[in-house]
């Protein structure tokens, strides 16, 4: 999203491989974020910090919302997420791309989870927020599934003004419901092409 970059793989359903992790009745989810050291525009010292770490497990959970968990039993999923570039809106670029990843690699999702960021600059709200405008206002994000009208995943950066976050929050959802536009044109078209392709097979 703008100038973030980010690649997404998922492999899975495949066995637990971790015995006491096992859930007989459902599947597990799990995602692994990583940075490249100059994604920051800094040299990081390790490609998965605290902070990182912390947004894999926030992601992990956002997905067991959205992933039909009972049609994978005993076998669980794994989302590899490689930030190469962050400009703003990390979490959203994350959840986004996860999102497609799954569908790509034929898991079962109750809907789409589309992420956006929103902010206040100056009693203006903007939408799609990079790291300059992070550092000079609030940064609102959050991830809807918008066939349901769920929210699944809610966080500020910064102190959102009472007052502010309504208008900020509306504009954020908004984003959302264009996201998931574009990236629901985008899998109908793959779908129609992989489709084309197999019959002509």
């Amino acid at each position: 999203m703008g100038n973030t970059k980010v690649l997404a793989a998922v492999y899975g359903p495949r066995e637990v491989r971790s015995m006491g992790k096992q859930q007989f009745d459902e599947c597990i989810i799990q995602c692994q974020m990583s940075r490249i050291a100059a994604s920051q525009g800094e040299r990081l010292k390790r490609p998965t910090d605290q902070r990182t770490r912390a947004m894999s497990q926030h992601i992990a959970g956002v997905f067991h919302a959205a992933i039909r968990k009972s049609k994978y039993p005993g076998s669980q999923i794994d989302i590899y997420l490689q930030v190469l570039q962050a400009d703003g809106g990390v979490m959203s670029a994350c959840i986004n791309a996860s999102t497609l990843a799954l569908i790509h690699a034929g898991v079962e999702v109750v809907d789409y989870v589309v992420s956006c960021t929103a902010s206040m600059n100056k009693q203006t709200p903007i939408l799609d927020v990079t790291n300059q405008e992070t550092n000079t206002g609030c940064e609102l994000t959050t991830a809807i599934l918008p066939n349901k009208g769920s929210i699944v995943y809610l966080d500020t950066a910064h102190t959102v003004h009472r007052d502010q976050f309504e208008e900020v929050m509306d504009l954020a959802m908004a984003g959302c419901q264009q996201v998931y536009e574009a990236m629901h044109r985008e899998v109908e078209s793959y779908l129609e092409d992989k489709h084309a392709i197999m019959s002509h097979r």
